[in-house]
């Protein structure tokens, strides 16, 4: 697992702070303390001031999601947060 990442989801209505693991050019794994019916289908998350990155989230549980992304990410970006 590499690190913990700190974003933000941006929906239609509202956003809601996340911790971001796992980041791959495809997607990632979300966590967040917050009530976040925007994760339940398409938002944008920025990570940082990278963003807006268009993706789709699928419900795990309360508080846990996993994440695809609409573009894949450019490895330039996945290399530089898997050094943080």
């Amino acid at each position: 697992m590499g690190p913990i990442l700190y974003g933000e989801c941006v929906g239609t209505r509202e956003t809601a702070e996340v911790r971001i693991s796992d980041l791959a050019d495809r997607g990632c794994d979300l966590e967040t303390d917050s009530f976040a019916p925007l994760l339940d289908g398409d938002f944008a998350l920025w990570i940082g001031a990278i963003g807006p990155l268009r993706a789709t989230a699928t419900r795990r549980d309360a508080s846990h999601f996993e994440v695809r992304f609409k573009e894949p990410l450019d490895a330039r970006i996945v290399e530089h947060f898997a050094m943080s």
